[in-house]
């Protein structure tokens, strides 16, 4: 028998279905190529720069942007201590993000962290105990976590979304957002390693310190901003007493030793806004900001009294009485000078009157007839 011919309702109610998915398909299709155009603009806009700063500011506004996010923050892995900490934020109230840092296997984000997987909470209320960062109170909306992986499965940090309405994210916004984790764990990684390239090509091989190339542009800039809004900044140039004299008894292996156990010395008592470099062979620069003179003479003192005190013995056995000592010139702006080369040039005279008065001293003033010529 020959099958009967469909009946106009039968054909209408097909062609509707036909239509609705095709309506279901362009809107799948459309939604794939809006995905694709957004991460192609992620990924183009993060290669635009390697420095870390940048790069996390125009994360924030990429996720806020594309994903429609009003509240999200980057938190990256800290691997020695096994914490999550927010590098970069939108949303989120900065007096509560000081000490916002999370272990990892706490709380939601450290959860993606420790199993590597997204976390997605359409309903933050019907989680029992829900932790985001300490002090956050959170306690309605929706979340979602996604982990920045590296290509290698290394784990680097942690992507976190909030939005205040519950089932705020749809399952596109979830694969979304996991994929633009995969964009930002890339530039973050080449952002970090070209930052920790370039901070080591401003260091000293020996010491560890800042070197004099890295000092010098530093020093210039710091006196320009205090010249143009009328601030204050003192230097510091320090010089090891007898220091060739140790060499020639006890070689430069010696000698070398010598010098990064005082660095080390050196930088632990300064502030983190202070800036030390070694100048070169025993000679080391700190730049002080926002210090006037009788600030910075506290501050030299207070590091020739910790040289002195150290007892070098344990480390340096040939150091009989186990004793360094070092001399220190200071010099101010706007007080001794108004540019860095005669900032630095009074420093310098100031370090040599307090070797010639007999070493071992702090020297804030250089006689007039000695100003002309060391």
């Amino acid at each position: 028998m020959s099958k009967p011919e469909p009946t106009l309702a039968e054909e209408l109610k097909q062609l509707r279905e036909e239509k609705a998915q095709l309506a279901e398909a362009n809107q799948r299709l459309n939604e794939e190529v809006l995905e694709l155009y957004t991460l192609y603009n992620i990924s183009k806009t993060l290669a635009l720069s390697l420095d870390v700063g940048e790069l996390f500011d125009r994360l924030m506004n990429i996720i806020g942007e594309s994903l429609r996010v009003d509240e999200y923050c980057l938190m990256l892995l800290d691997e020695p201590s096994g914490q999550l900490i927010i590098r970069a934020s939108h949303g989120l109230p900065e007096n509560l993000l000081v000490n916002a840092n999370v272990s990892v296997g706490v709380g939601v984000s450290g959860k993606v962290a420790e199993t590597g997987q997204p976390i997605h909470l359409p309903d933050i209320s019907e989680v029992k105990d829900f932790f985001y960062y300490p002090g956050s109170n959170i306690t309605k909306g929706s979340f979602l976590g996604v982990p920045l992986k590296l290509n290698s499965g290394r784990l680097i940090g942690v992507l976190n979304a909030h939005k205040p309405e519950p089932r705020g994210f749809s399952p596109g916004d979830v694969r979304l957002f996991t994929q633009v984790a995969d964009h930002v764990a890339i530039a973050v990684e080449n952002a970090l390693v070209y930052q920790q390239t370039k901070e080591l090509s401003n260091r000293d091989e020996l010491t560890g310190l800042y070197n004099r190339r890295y000092f010098f542009e530093r020093f210039e800039k710091e006196v320009e901003r205090a010249k143009r809004y009328d601030r204050i900044l003192s230097v510091i140039m320090i010089d090891i007493d007898h220091f060739k004299n140790y060499n020639d008894s006890f070689g430069h292996l010696r000698g070398d030793a010598l010098l990064k156990k005082l660095a080390c010395l050196l930088e632990k008592s300064l502030r983190k806004a202070d800036v030390i470099a070694r100048y070169g062979g025993e000679e080391f620069f700190v730049l002080l900001p926002e210090t006037d003179k009788e600030q910075a003479f506290q501050a030299a003192e207070k590091l020739r009294r910790t040289v002195e005190e150290y007892d070098f013995h344990a480390d340096h056995p040939e150091l009989k009485s186990g004793k360094v000592t070092i001399t220190l010139g200071i010099a101010s702006l706007p007080r001794d000078a108004l540019d860095a080369l005669s900032l630095l040039d009074l420093a310098d005279k100031a370090l040599y009157f307090g070797k010639a008065q007999g070493r071992n001293r702090v020297s804030a003033e250089v006689p007039e007839e000695k100003r002309a010529d060391r």
